[in-house]
């Protein structure tokens, strides 16, 4: 994605790879609960490769898919520099082709909101159907309507990285309760020899209710086992929670 191209180095030095280790710690008690014991796993949207790389080091064969070369050339170094073997592919998750099946697919940090028509968003599950083994699971999350529409319009602005070397301001300045779609804003600054290089970035999510989720997945083959509202609780989404994660079974 084109919105990635300069803001890849931003999100490599940030925070934002603190939720994809956070992921790597939970997922193991989620596959536990669901009896599963996958060895091959394919995470979608991989951007800089924090989870594929912490998932190869556990045992996993990994593959990482994002759509963004720029976010792919930091994965590949990560993974080069953990003395690990991914597979990382440049494939737009809405045309996923791949040869290779896999045990597991996940996609983390509310990627799919990136999908803003529904059509997308079913075909994107059709693909992932198509590249998991039989009993095979999907675990995803997603931002909530709630989330888009209220959370992220009660902090209109927010620091998100400040070192001496490296400023990230996140804006929500709207949010089209039509359409469901919410803009981000995210304006970075990079110190370089003769002062700061700007970049500026709008990036936008759409909410789908758990109802239009739920009908993609259906339509694509997969079997909903879980919707959750706090993954580390493994408890049930609520109407005000900000974030669900869904597992699913081909």
């Amino acid at each position: 994605m084109a919105i990635y191209r300069e803001f890849a180095r931003f999100y490599a030095a940030g925070p934002y790879p603190e939720y994809s280790r956070r992921m790597a710690e939970l997922l193991p008690a989620v596959l536990e609960r669901f009896r599963a014991r996958p060895k091959t796993l394919l995470n979608l949207a991989c951007g800089e490769g924090t989870f594929a790389v912490l998932m190869a080091q556990r045992g996993f064969k990994v593959g990482g898919v994002d759509a963004s070369p720029e976010m792919l050339r930091f994965a590949r170094k990560k993974a080069e520099e953990a003395g690990v073997e991914v597979q990382f592919i440049e494939q737009d998750m809405r045309t996923l082709s791949l040869a290779e099946k896999f045990d597991l697919v996940t996609c983390w940090f509310d990627s799919l909101n990136y999908l803003l028509e529904w059509d997308e968003l079913a075909k994107t599950f059709v693909n992932v159907a198509q590249v998991l083994n039989p009993k095979g699971l999907f675990i995803f999350d997603m931002n909530t309507i709630y989330a888009l529409a209220v959370f992220w319009q009660q902090r209109p602005c927010r620091i998100e990285l400040d070192t001496p070397k490296m400023l990230v301001i996140h804006h929500h300045p709207s949010y089209d309760f039509e359409k469901n779609i919410a803009r981000l804003m995210i304006t970075g600054f990079q110190r370089e020899s003769k002062g700061w290089h700007r970049i500026d970035e709008e990036h936008r999510e759409r909410g789908y209710t758990l109802s239009e989720i739920r009908k993609a997945l259906r339509e694509a083959g997969l079997v909903e086992l879980a919707c959750f509202g706090n993954l580390r609780e493994m408890a049930e989404s609520k109407p005000d929670s900000p974030r669900v994660w869904f597992v699913a079974r081909r």
